[in-house]
């Protein structure tokens, strides 16, 4: 395959087994834990490194911010050979027991954004791959991590009106639902176009994401604010190392199991 437009790498560039992060930045939390790392290409603010895991080729690339962006990298990462993907993130959590620095391992993503739609009717869901899920899962229990598994919503934009969030909390006030177990946990920018685009590319993909501010759906409607409080305290830096080593121990748990 040609040399990528965006991300600039070409085949033999980037492993089988590539981690997505929206912050450039947080490339070098994941690197540290390697036992080799090279640069590939950096271009557009989207770098893309490839390493060594213990004994496990893998890369790592940045998708930006927001569903546009991460479709980019995600057409392109597949175009030159990537087979899985476990996207490393942040969210908000939706549930009042939910707390920063708890960690998220989303199994679906509720479509509210537009890039996903360019693909595919909105009816159609964007499910994350369960070896993935369950080898995040597996890790996140040796690690002795709180985490929580559920629905993730996908949004395009930080700052929307309250009430684009608050309403996926409306059916709560059902008193049929009052025994429901909701699973709506988390909310977020990409999940779902990396879910959805890796089951059209025949790549198995899954996310684990840090909670970094709290946006409990029954509280929001009384405190607006909320939706828009980034918790920078240590339980969410120690929440963000948390989801980088169960996203890399998860690496290696699912090809034990898929080899």
């Amino acid at each position: 395959m040609n040399l990528q437009p965006h991300i600039k790498c070409k085949l033999g560039d980037i492993a089988p087994l590539v981690f997505l992060v929206g912050d450039p930045n947080r490339i070098a939390l994941v690197t540290k834990h390697w036992q080799s790392a090279e640069c590939k290409a950096n271009n557009r603010g989207l770098p893309v490194w490839t390493g060594t895991y213990k004994g496990l080729p893998v890369s790592i690339a940045s998708t930006g911010m927001g569903c546009p962006s991460a479709a980019i990298v995600i057409e392109e990462l597949a175009n030159v050979g990537a087979k899985y993907f476990i996207r490393i993130g942040t969210c908000g959590g939706l549930k009042e027991e939910i707390k920063p620095g708890d960690l998220i391992i989303p199994t679906a993503a509720i479509r509210a954004e537009g890039t996903t739609k360019e693909y595919l009717d909105p009816e159609f869901p964007a499910i994350a791959d369960m070896d993935v899920v369950a080898a995040l899962e597996k890790a996140a229990k040796e690690h002795k991590t709180n985490y929580w598994k559920g629905v993730n919503r996908t949004h395009d934009a930080f700052y929307e009106p309250v009430e684009n969030l608050a309403r996926w909390g409306n059916i709560l006030s059902d008193k049929r639902m009052q025994n429901w177990a909701y699973p709506l946990v988390s909310s977020e920018m990409e999940c779902s176009v990396v879910f959805m685009l890796s089951l059209m590319r025949g790549i198995k993909a899954g996310a684990v994401l840090c909670v970094n501010t709290t946006e409990p759906l029954n509280l929001i409607q009384k405190n607006p604010d909320m939706v828009y409080e980034l918790e920078e305290s240590p339980d969410t830096v120690g929440g963000v190392e948390a989801a980088i080593k169960v996203a890399l121990d998860g690496a290696t748990y699912l090809f034990q199991a898929t080899s």
